[in-house]
């Protein structure tokens, strides 16, 4: 067994200069308290004993070290047995012990050796004394001696040598499973580093990355690319494609990189870069680089994809310190650059913090608006072109902050919608709105109201039970409740809008088209839909006296609705020739600012005991 100090511990080595160090001075104090011949062998020991210290520290030979210890050990022992005159000494003993660190520290050449110097030198020693060579006092010995010596030699030398090989396996055994127990730990950390589908970093090592980047560097950019046709891929071939094309363009992300440059999987179709500052011109560059290698072709089992990003960018320091901060602001830098038109990249701005700040708080606030009833209702009158005598009303929801003022809908409704907001102010409007009717027309006035509804209204596939059951509360007959859709959410899942339009008419409420003329017009929906009402967007009146094209395309609506049998109503009256013009077209009802704003229920009030109901 061969004593291998490159796997020996450092413990190992410090036991062995302990060893040594014993040694040395047992020496020396065996030198000062033994007679002359001891004396000089301790010394001469001793020195030798320096002499290893020298392979240890200087030269760092331990094999060296340990052979050389080994043989001197054997030497000092022979000698001193040999000076004693008596091969009986207790001294012998030692030679048990040589053995036994000559098997386990040492190699097979230098145990082998020892056992035969030892061997040898003992039966010389014996024979010597037994022929009569020896000199007085000679010791008992005889024949049998000789055996019994060697008996005991080999005992303990092969003793030795089992126990030292059994003790190499264990420490092997126990050495190949620490070094598996460190490849496991190894492989743990670089898998809980890595995502496991593109082998980049993974968010939280890159977080790790980024910090010990940003301790060299003085300036670095987080660019956030968000994917912007990736979905369609798993949508219509499975993930397994959409697997294939994030590796492909991971491979294609990691080649632009520079030495101690980062690419990161952020989650599902998102990657962040950690990139080293540039001057602006030279990062706009290598911006669109990147995005010219997102979008070049990709081939998937001979199928052919084109994919294009979205890229937000946020720089160290001067936007943030923290690398999730950093991500943020690049993240909504990105959405600027979807809503600006996507392939492209868009730099943080700082001024869209506030914007942002304010937006989360308006939202809070609409939240607090909606269960706290801080919303109410305008209505703006409809009036029959004939008699100009009002012939309905239009609801509107308008929203009194106590924290903003008074804010347009055309601010939060949108806000609603992205929040989901928009079906309990919808439900707030629609029994408002049935609720003043059912007053109004208990006062004499007989005249219907028009509520707009939602896409997320029609799409939750609720409207027939929400609105039978608030008229139901309200009491209010059907036919006074009309509801106004726009072409947009006709082109939603036709079947669900045909069930819950049919519904909602047999029951006696009509339906108006909002803003006609601005969607997808279409003959189509005016005669699968029950609609009673076409609505002409402003946009064409406003410039109906400005414009032949805008003139005509409204008379043309006119003249459509009146040979299907429907009323029109022309939005966004401000002034006499437009109304007059109107007229001559012979346009139903009209409304807008010229013959009233919205305004408040009390207001509608005294605007009726001014004009008749017509």
């Amino acid at each position: 067994m061969r004593y291998e100090p490159e796997k020996s511990s450092h413990q190992q080595r410090r036991r062995f200069v302990q060893v040594l160090c014993v040694y040395f001075f047992s020496c020396v104090l065996g030198a000062v308290l033994s007679g002359p011949k001891s004396q000089l062998i301790l010394l001469i020991a001793a020195l030798a004993m320096c002499g290893i210290f020298w392979l240890v520290f200087s030269k760092q030979k331990i094999n060296l070290a340990v052979n050389c210890f080994l043989w001197l050990t054997t030497f000092l022992i022979s000698a001193l047995i040999t000076i004693n005159n008596t091969v009986y000494d207790p001294l012998v003993i030692c030679y048990a012990l040589v053995l036994m660190y000559a098997a386990l520290f040492s190699s097979r050449l230098i145990f082998i050796g020892l056992l035969v110097f030892i061997s040898l030198y003992c039966t010389g020693l014996l024979l010597l004394i037994l022929w009569g060579f020896w000199p007085e006092p000679t010791p008992q010995v005889r024949f049998v001696s000789v055996v019994a010596m060697n008996i005991f030699i080999a005992i303990t030398g092969f003793t030795a040598w089992y126990i030292a090989r059994d003790f190499h396996s264990l420490l092997r055994e126990l050495w190949n499973e620490n070094n598996q127990s460190k490849r496991s730990q190894q492989e743990i950390k670089r898998i809980a580093a890595l995502d496991p589908l593109t082998g980049l970093y993974n968010r939280k090592h890159t977080e790790l990355e980024f910090h010990k980047l940003a301790a060299s560097e003085n300036k670095l950019a987080v660019a956030f690319i968000d994917l912007d046709n990736f979905k369609p891929i798993n949508d219509a071939y499975g993930h397994a494609y959409g697997d294939i094309a994030l590796k492909i363009l991971a491979e294609r992300l990691t080649a632009l990189l520079e030495d101690g440059e980062l690419c990161c999987r952020f989650g599902g179709d998102e990657f962040v870069l950690i990139l080293k500052y540039a001057e602006p011109e030279k990062c706009k560059t290598r911006y669109q680089v990147f995005l010219d290698q997102i979008a070049e072709e990709m081939q998937i089992e001979l199928r052919t994809f084109k994919i294009s990003a979205s890229i937000g960018v946020a720089h160290y320091p001067a936007h943030a310190a923290d690398f999730n901060e950093l991500c943020r602001l690049a993240d909504l830098a990105m959405y600027h650059s979807k809503a600006s038109g996507r392939n492209t990249a868009v730099l943080y701005c700082p001024e869209w913090q506030d914007e942002h700040r304010k937006k989360l708080e308006m939202i809070q606030a609409l939240r607090f608006a909606v269960e706290n009833n801080e919303l109410f209702l305008h209505y703006q009158p409809k009036y029959n072109l004939a008699s100009l005598k009002i012939n309905g009303v239009e609801a509107l929801v308008r929203w009194q902050s106590k924290d903003f003022g008074l804010i347009s809908p055309a601010t939060f409704i949108p806000l609603a919608e992205e929040t989901g907001l928009i079906d309990d102010i919808g439900l707030f409007v629609l029994k408002q709105a049935c609720a003043d009717c059912k007053d109004w027309i208990a006062q004499g006035y007989e005249m219907p109201v028009s509520v707009n509804l939602s896409a997320a209204q029609l799409s939750s596939g609720m409207l027939p039970d929400n609105v039978l059951t608030i008229l139901t509360e309200t009491g209010l007959a059907a036919h006074y409740l009309e509801l106004e859709i726009t072409e947009s959410m006709l082109m939603q899942d036709q079947n669900a809008i045909d069930s819950q339009i049919s519904t909602l008419s047999d029951q006696g409420i009509s339906f108006a088209i909002d803003d006609f003329g601005t969607g997808y017009s279409n003959l189509h929906y005016l005669s699968r839909f029950k609609a009673a009402t076409l609505k002409i967007d402003q946009s064409f009146i406003k410039n109906l006296s400005k414009s032949s094209q805008h003139y005509n395309l409204v008379e043309g609506i006119v003249v459509l609705a009146k040979t299907l049998g429907l009323t029109t109503v022309a939005e966004g009256v401000e002034d006499q020739n437009t109304l007059h013009i109107l007229s001559t077209m012979d346009c139903d009802s009209v409304q807008g600012y010229l013959l009233s704003r919205p305004v408040s229920l009390d207001a509608l009030y005294a605007q009726l005991q001014e004009k008749s109901v017509g």
